[in-house]
C-alpha cells in the first residue's frame, strides 16, 4: 500500500508539497496546527519533568521541532506517543493533569506525523554498514566451504551487539586482536584442510617395549626387552600417512637356548610379511628389513613359535623384542589423502600441465566460493601466481605451496566481509546481484554461504525471480542449517543468551542444576523450530498449547507421562502455561536469584511482545531489592506498590508491573505455585485503560488483543536481523507491507520471511545517508 492511513491533517500536509506557492499560508496555517496543539499540551502538562532544566528518563519536549525532526527522532517520539495513549503521565498524584480529551488529540496528532505519510515519497532501501562475519557466521562458512567441523572462531574476541543482534554492521568492527587471530585460524584451518607433509623425506616412528602388548599375561621385561615367555605374539599399531615401502628396525634376543635358534615372523595384520632367525647371544640385535604398508592404522606383530612342551621352564625358549622403530616412505609412495584435501586440492603440476595452469585451475572455483561471487581473471591470477611463486621461492611442496594461497584467501576482506557494490553517483540505489542477494538470504537463514543450488541460481539470473525465490526460501528454511536462525536470532530477541548468566541460589532453588538450564533453553528453541519448520502461525510463540520436554522437564513443569532424556511433543491444555511466556527459560531469565522479577518479567514483554521498552531508571531511586529487605513481611505486591509511590517510577511500572504480576504464579525456575512464603500468589493486573485479568492465561489472552503489536515487533526484530542495521522511520513502510502479506497467510512463519526477503529493504542497496 502507498498511503497509511493517511488523516486529514496528513493530506493537508501532503497537498502543500505538491501543489503551488498560492497555497503556501494555508499550508503552513495546517502545519503550525500541530505545533501550536501539541506545544501547549507539552507545556502545560510535561515541561517541569522534560523541559530545558530537566529531562527525565532522557525525554525533552521544550524543544519540539518540526514533523521531519519528529521522523528523524521516531523511536523517542514513539515512547512519548505511548505514554500519552496509556495516560501514564504525569503521575496519579499529581493535580494538573491533561483530559482524556486532549490525550487522544494529542496522541492523534502525534500517530498521524510518525505512522501516517506517503510511502511512495520517503520509500528508500536504507544501506547496511558493510558486514564482517561475526564468530558464528565464520564457523557456519568455514564448515560450509571445506565440510570440517572446527570452529577456529571460538578464540575471536566477543563480537559487539547492536540493536539487540551480533550481526550489525554498524558495530562489527576488526580491531588489531582481531586481525591476529585472522591470521591464526586461517593457519588452523588450512592445516585441517591441507595435508602438506612432504612424503619425499621420510618420517620415523618409534615404538618401546613396554608399549608392546601381547596375547597372553606369559611376559616378562629385562633390560628394554619384552619377552615372550611362550608361543605367542608382541603387537603395536603403527599409523602411517601414505601407501609405500618402509624400513622397520628393531632389536631381539633369544633366551635361554645354547646353540640353537629360534623362528619368528613380523606380521602385518594377521599376514606374515617378513620371516627371521635368532641364536642366544650375550646381548640384543638389532635387526632391519623392509615392509609394504598402507595409508592408515594396521598392526604389526611379531610371531614367536617356540616350543613349549618343556617342562622345566627355565629351559624353555623365549623371544624378546626391544625398541621397534619405523622409518619411511622409501622412495615413490601414494599418499592417503582426506576427502577435504582431495577437494581442494583439484589440480597438481604434471607433464602436460605447467604449475601456472594447475594453480588457475584450482584457484577459480575455490576463490569464487570463497568470495561468495564471480571472480574475474585478475583475481584468479594473482592468487594462481602466489601458489607458483610461494612454491618456487620457498622450495615448497604443491600441497604447501596450495596452503598458503588458501591462507591469503581466509584473511582477504572479500572473504571476512559481505561486500556489496555501492551505487553510482548518478543512482539513488541499485538493486543487488543475484549473487550479492544470494549472500543475504544464505547468512539470513543459514548464518553462512549458499550452497551449491542456491549459486547456481544465482549465475543462472533467476533469483529475482518471484516464484523461485520463494521455493528458495521454503526449501532452506527446511534445511537442517536453518537451525542457526532459531540459535542467532530468536535466541537473541528472546534474550535466551541470557540464560547463561542466570544463577539461581543454589540454597533456595536446589532442583536447579546446569542439565535443567540447558533443558530449558532446548525446550524454547525446540517450540520456536518447531513453528518455522511446520510453517505454522507465529502467534502460537504467545498462545501455543503445546511445548517440547523430555523428563526431567516435564517434572519440573509436573507433567506426567514423560521419560527418557529425550524431547517430546506435549500438550498443555490441562495446564496453566500458554506459549513462551510460560517456559522455564524466560520465567528464570527475568528473575533474580533468590526471587521472581515482576518488574523484569514485565519489561521483557514490553520489549519482546510489543517492542517497547521502557528508559532506563532515573538515577538516586532504590531498586526493588533494598524495598524487600525494609519490608520483608510484606509481600512482593505490597512491596512494589510501595515503590510505585515515588512518581518518578510511576509512569513505567503501571505498564510494567501488572504484566509481570501476571506471571507470579511461576517462580524464579519456573514451577507452579499457589502461594509464596506462607502468602497466597496474587496473580491479578489492571493495565492503564482499565483492561483487568488474573494469571498468566488471561494474560495471554489479552496479549493475543494486541497480536498485530506483537507481529509488529518480531516483523521489526527480523528485519533488523535480515538486513543487518537499524530501522528508520521509512521502514515503517516495510514493515507494514509485511504486516498485511502475513495477514493474508494467516501469519504463517514462511509468510514472514518471505515478505521480508521480497521487499525493498532486503533486495535494494541505497546510498549512505
Amino acid at each position: 500500500m502507498a498511503f497509511r492511513r493517511l488523516t486529514y491533517h496528513t493530506l493537508i500536509i501532503l497537498a502543500c508539497v505538491l501543489m503551488n506557492t498560492q497555497l503556501q499560508p494555508v499550508c503552513a496555517e495546517e502545519q503550525s496546527e500541530f505545533t501550536r496543539t501539541v506545544s501547549a499540551y507539552f507545556r502545560t502538562y510535561c515541561i517541569d519533568c522534560h523541559g530545558a532544566d530537566e529531562q527525565m528518563a532522557g525525554i525533552a519536549v521544550h524543544e519540539l521541532g518540526s514533523q521531519n525532526e519528529l521522523l528523524e527522532q521516531r523511536k523517542l517520539w514513539q515512547r512519548v506517543l505511548r505514554i500519552v495513549q496509556l495516560g501514564a503521565m504525569p503521575p496519579e498524584d499529581i493535580d494538573n493533569r491533561p483530559t482524556k480529551e486532549e490525550n487522544t488529540t494529542v496522541a492523534d496528532l502525534l500517530e498521524d506525523v510518525l505512522y501516517n505519510f506517503d510511502c511512495q515519497q520517503v520509500a528508500r532501501p536504507g544501506h547496511p554498514t558493510i558486514r564482517r562475519l561475526n564468530r558464528v557466521e565464520y564457523n557456519n562458512t568455514i564448515r560450509d566451504l571445506f565440510g570440517i567441523a572446527i570452529t577456529p572462531a571460538k578464540d575471536f574476541p566477543s563480537d559487539d551487539v547492536g540493536q539487540g543482534f551480533d550481526n550489525i554492521g554498524g558495530v562489527l568492527s576488526i580491531s588489531p586482536l582481531l586481525m591476529e587471530k585472522y591470521l591464526t585460524a586461517a593457519e588452523q584451518v588450512t592445516a585441517a584442510v591441507i595435508d602438506t607433509t612432504d612424503y619425499s623425506i621420510p618420517q620415523t616412528w618409534a615404538t618401546e617395549s613396554n608399549q608392546l602388548t601381547a596375547t597372553h599375561k606369559n611376559v616378562e621385561d629385562v633390560q628394554g626387552l619384552r619377552f615372550l615367555k611362550q608361543t605367542g605374539k608382541l603387537m603395536f599399531k603403527q599409523t602411517v600417512p601414505a601407501t609405500g615401502t618402509y624400513q622397520i628396525a628393531f632389536d631381539a634376543e633369544a633366551m635361554p637356548l645354547d646353540d640353537l635358534k629360534i623362528d619368528f615372523t613380523v606380521n602385518i595384520d594377521d599376514e606374515a610379511v617378513k620371516h627371521y632367525s635368532i641364536r642366544q647371544r650375550n646381548r640384543p640385535k638389532t635387526l632391519k628389513g623392509k615392509i609394504e604398508l598402507s595409508a592408515g592404522t594396521q598392526q604389526i606383530a611379531f610371531q614367536f613359535f617356540g616350543d613349549d612342551t618343556e617342562e622345566d621352564e627355565t629351559k624353555l625358549p623365549r623371544l624378546g623384542i626391544g625398541r621397534v622403530v619405523i622409518r619411511g616412505p622409501i622412495g615413490k609412495s601414494t599418499p592417503s589423502y582426506s576427502e577435504t584435501h582431495r577437494r581442494t586440492i583439484t589440480a597438481t603440476p604434471n607433464e602436460n600441465r605447467s604449475a601456472q595452469q594447475a594453480a588457475t585451475s584450482l584457484v577459480s572455483p575455490l576463490l569464487r566460493r570463497v568470495f561468495r561471487r564471480p571472480v574475474n581473471d585478475v583475481e584468479v591470477n594473482r592468487f594462481s601466481e602466489l601458489t607458483v611463486s610461494f612454491m618456487e621461492e620457498q622450495n615448497a611442496t604443491w600441497e604447501q605451496a596450495v596452503a598458503a594461497t588458501v591462507q591469503a584467501m581466509l584473511v582477504s576482506p572479500e572473504f571476512l566481509f559481505r561486500v556489496e557494490q555501492e551505487p553510482t553517483d548518478g543512482e539513488k540505489s541499485r538493486q543487488l546481484t543475484d549473487h550479492e542477494l544470494a549472500v543475504r538470504l544464505s547468512y539470513f537463514l543459514w548464518s553462512s554461504i549458499p550452497d551449491e543450488e542456491l549459486f547456481r541460481i544465482a549465475e543462472n539470473g533467476q533469483l529475482h525471480d518471484t516464484d523461485i525465490l520463494k521455493g528458495q526460501i521454503r526449501r532452506m528454511i527446511a534445511d537442517d542449517k536453518s537451525q542457526a536462525l532459531v540459535d542467532n536470532f530468536a535466541a537473541q530477541w528472546l534474550n535466551l543468551r541470557s540464560l547463561e548468566d542466570s544463577r539461581p541460589d543454589p540454597n533456595v532453588f536446589a532442583e536447579f542444576n546446569e542439565k535443567l538450564r540447558m533443558f530449558m533453553l532446548q525446550e524454547t528453541s525446540l517450540v520456536f523450530r518447531s513453528i518455522m519448520t511446520e510453517d505454522r502461525s507465529i502467534e502460537e510463540l504467545l498462545s501455543g498449547e503445546s511445548t517440547w520436554v523430555n523428563e526431567s522437564l516435564a517434572t519440573h513443569y509436573g507433567i506426567e507421562g514423560v521419560v527418557g532424556e529425550e524431547f517430546v511433543e506435549v500438550s498443555l491444555k490441562e495446564t496453566p502455561r500458554r506459549g513462551v511466556l510460560g517456559h522455564a527459560s524466560i520465567l528464570t531469565l527475568t528473575s533474580y536469584p533468590q526471587r521472581t522479577s515482576p518488574v523484569q518479567r514485565g519489561k521483557w514483554i514490553l520489549e519482546n511482545i510489543f517492542g517497547e521498552g521502557p528508559p532506563p531508571p532515573p538515577p538516586g531511586v532504590p531498586e526493588l531489592q533494598e524495598s524487600a529487605r525494609d519490608t520483608p513481611e510484606l509481600s512482593l505486591r505490597e512491596q512494589m506498590t510501595i515503590h510505585r509511590t515515588n512518581s518518578i517510577c510511576a509512569s513505567c511500572h503501571q505498564m510494567m508491573d501488572p504484566l509481570g504480576m501476571g506471571l507470579e504464579n511461576f517462580d524464579a525456575i519456573g514451577r507452579w505455585r499457589v502461594e509464596d512464603r506462607g502468602k497466597a500468589i496474587d496473580a491479578r493486573g489492571e493495565l492503564p485503560g482499565g483492561q483487568t485479568f488474573e494469571g498468566p492465561q488471561e494474560l495471554v489472552k489479552i496479549l493475543l488483543n494486541r497480536r498485530e503489536d506483537f507481529i509488529r515487533t518480531l516483523t521489526r526484530k527480523m528485519l533488523i536481523y535480515a538486513t543487518g542495521r537499524g530501522l528508520e522511520y521509512y521502514d515503517q513502510c516495510v514493515v507494514d507491507d509485511c504486516v498485511e502479506h502475513m495477514s493474508h497467510h494467516n501469519n504463517r512463519f514462511s509468510s514472514l520471511v518471505e515478505a521480508i526477503v521480497l521487499s525493498d529493504a532486503f533486495t535494494t542497496r541505497g546510498h549512505a545517508e
